[in-house]
C-alpha cells in the first residue's frame, strides 16, 4: 500500500483494512509512506497491527515485488504535519503516476510524470477554487501538454458536472483525459 498523506480521506481506512487483510494473509501489509505520515497515522489510529510501515523519502527508488516505486513531494496541505507524495509505479515497461491530492502543478511533478503511460491526478474542483486541490477546467489544458499517455481524474468533487457531461467537457479540453469512477479498471 502506498499512502499519499495522512489526511483521513487518504489514510482513515487503515484500521478497517485489518479484517480484510486477515482474510488474505497472516503477514502484515507493507504500507509505504513518509515518516511524518506514518507518525500522524499512528497517533490517530488504533489497531494497526496488520500494517508494517515502511518509511520512504522523496526521490529514492525502491523495489516492491515486480514494481519499482518512487515518490515526489507535492503541494497540498498547509499544515507541515501533512506532507504529501505523488507516487510513480513501474512494471513490465509500463508506468503509472498517482497524484491524487495536489494544490497546484509544479515543474518537479511534470518531470516526475514525464513518459508515464497513465497519470492519475486530482480532479476535485470544477469552475471553483480551493487552496488544496486543482481546479481541473483551468489546469487541464496545461496537463494535456505534459508528456504522458493518458490522464485519469480522481478525487472528483461536488463541483464537477454529472459524469456523462464531464466526459464530454474533458474531451473538448483534452482528448487524453477521462474521469475516474468507482469500480473503474484501467489496463496499462
Amino acid at each position: 500500500m502506498l499512502l499519499t498523506h495522512a489526511h483521513r480521506d487518504a489514510s482513515g481506512g487503515l484500521p478497517a483494512l485489518r479484517r480484510w487483510w486477515l482474510e488474505r494473509s497472516t503477514a502484515p501489509v507493507p504500507v509505504y509512506a513518509q515518516e511524518e505520515t506514518i507518525e500522524s497515522v499512528r497517533r490517530r489510529a488504533k489497531r494497526l497491527d496488520r500494517c508494517r510501515f515502511v518509511p520512504v523519502s522523496p526521490g529514492g527508488r525502491r523495489r516492491v515485488g515486480d514494481c519499482t516505486i518512487r515518490a515526489v513531494g507535492v503541494p497540498h496541505a498547509r499544515e507541515r504535519r501533512f506532507p504529501t507524495f505523488a507516487w510513480r509505479l513501474g512494471a513490465g515497461g509500463r508506468t503509472l503516476v498517482y497524484a491524487s491530492d495536489i494544490a497546484r502543478l509544479t515543474p518537479e511533478l511534470e518531470r516526475f510524470a514525464e513518459g508515464a503511460d497513465l497519470l492519475v491526478i486530482d480532479g476535485a474542483m470544477w469552475r471553483r477554487t480551493i487552496f488544496s486541490h486543482l481546479t481541473i477546467d483551468t489546469t487541464l489544458p496545461t496537463l494535456c501538454r505534459w508528456r504522458v499517455g493518458r490522464i485519469a481524474l480522481t478525487q472528483i468533487g461536488k463541483t464537477v458536472p454529472p459524469h456523462e457531461r464531464l466526459e464530454r467537457e474533458l474531451e473538448a479540453i483534452c482528448g487524453k483525459a477521462k474521469p475516474a469512477y468507482d469500480g473503474m479498471e484501467i489496463e496499462l
